[in-house]
């Protein structure tokens, strides 16, 4: 799920002076400048200087590019003093918030509560290692731990609420982030975790609620709008769902952001802009399963049997558990069997010809030379032609005049718009064809 993320504050809140010390609330430059006199006077207490090293890691991990500084104080620290358990502690959590070694994050904050097993803490953030892991069992151990020792724990609520989610346990899930928000009510993310577990269990009307308020409390916040978007989705509300994905995007272009978007727009049948959100999420992440399998539906639908094989098998090489790639790809090889891979082409042409409703060969405009050179608006433009040639047929009298004026219409804003700014020729075409579609009907 989007969004569903679980963060932890590794730090306790720090005093207004610069002494080196757990509570102070200097800002780090100033923390790291006092521990840094402190580490020189203390020259001669090893146990001194390790505490002052990871005070001043944990202010160094609070600052742009400080994160390798902070483990080698870590590393430091812990060889003055092994048995300097907060060390071990935040030397673990760093290393999985860093993406490093998930073992080795795990053997330090082993340690850290085998040197300290009343430190809740460090349960809470092993917790969460577990459950990027997928170790949902020991996660959840973990988590009940931390509780145990510390009740009014919220964040520990809140990630084990992640994990009983993850597990599908949706029930248990919002207990536990109704507990979180009831012990801590600032933070927006319990509030957009919350939802997705609502969603699971059908109450959108709930999840909506959640994700407005995660919105309202922060609205920087680029996955609370796409999973709001999620949310409108389910309840059918695709363009609701595309002014939140548009939101979204602008405030972080996300592979999964333009293909959640994509979706909305292939549910709208507007499969211009969905293909195109599609091309995008995989040009910022060629390894994004997700963009393959549902462009794969895309090209399916457009009648490009061949690309739409392509992309489920490129779907399973790198998901090769994807159930719905599998059966798409399945079903692909079928339709090729029996059809061939060669897209849709126009009523009573010869079977060697490909391509528009026009003749590509004689084409002037470059709007024209633009479609002969996609299939995609091919594709689109074929279907216009198909639509409208089925409708004209089935019209008489007044009703035959009015649509051939819009036709023409259509076709000379598009030759006079194409090349414009803000001008969306995919779209364009889409619409129109919605629109002789809806027409038929």
């Amino acid at each position: 799920m989007a969004g569903l993320v679980a963060t932890i504050g590794i730090a306790p809140a720090f005093a207004a002076d610069t002494e080196c010390a757990t509570g102070s609330k200097a800002t780090p430059s100033q923390l790291i400048s006092a521990c840094t006199t402190a580490i020189e006077q203390a020259s001669g207490s090893p146990r001194d200087q390790s505490s002052a090293l990871v005070v001043r890691a944990d202010a160094q991990a609070r600052t742009s590019g400080g994160m390798t500084q902070a483990l080698k104080d870590l590393d430091r620290a812990i060889a003055l003093d092994g048995k300097n358990a907060r060390a071990y502690r935040l030397r673990g959590d760093l290393m999985r918030e860093a993406g490093g070694d998930a073992g080795r994050a795990t053997a330090d904050l082993s340690m850290a509560i085998s040197l300290d097993p009343n430190d809740a803490e460090a349960y809470e953030l092993r917790g969460v290692v577990y459950t990027e892991q997928r170790r949902l069992d020991r996660a959840l151990a973990d988590y009940d731990q931390a509780i145990r020792l510390k009740p009014d724990y919220a964040q520990a609520y809140a990630d084990r609420g992640v994990a009983f989610y993850l597990r599908g346990d949706n029930e248990k899930a919002v207990l536990d982030y109704n507990e979180a928000i009831r012990l801590d009510p600032d933070r927006p993310r319990t509030f957009t975790n919350r939802a997705a577990a609502y969603k699971k269990l059908g109450q959108t009307d709930k999840a909506l609620a959640d994700d407005h308020e995660a919105i309202r409390r922060d609205p920087k916040v680029p996955e609370y709008f796409d999973n709001r978007g999620l949310t409108y989705a389910s309840l059918g509300e695709y363009d609701k769902a595309i002014v939140d994905y548009d939101q979204a995007i602008k405030l972080q272009p996300k592979p999964n952001f333009l293909t959640n978007r994509g979706d909305s727009y292939q549910f709208k049948n507007e499969l211009g802009s969905a293909l195109s959100d599609y091309d995008a999420a995989l040009r910022l992440d060629p390894n994004f399963a997700l963009a393959y399998n549902n462009r794969a539906v895309l090209f399916k639908k457009m009648g490009e049997r061949a690309k739409a094989l392509a992309d489920y098998e490129a779907a399973l090489r790198l998901d090769p558990g994807n159930d719905n790639a599998a059966s798409g790809r399945r079903i692909m090889m079928a339709e090729i069997k029996k059809f061939g891979a060669e897209p849709p082409r126009p009523l009573n042409a010869p079977s060697e010809r490909s391509g528009p409703s026009f003749d590509c060969a004689t084409a002037v405009r470059e709007v024209e030379k633009v479609i002969c050179a996609d299939p995609q608006l091919s594709v689109l433009d074929l279907g216009i032609s198909e639509s409208y040639a089925r409708l004209l047929k089935s019209s008489r009298g007044r009703s035959v005049a009015e649509l051939r004026g819009a036709q023409r219409d259509f076709i000379a804003e598009r030759n006079a718009r194409f090349g414009k700014p803000g001008y969306d020729l995919r779209l364009a075409l889409q619409r129109r064809l919605d629109r002789l579609r809806d027409a038929a009907h």
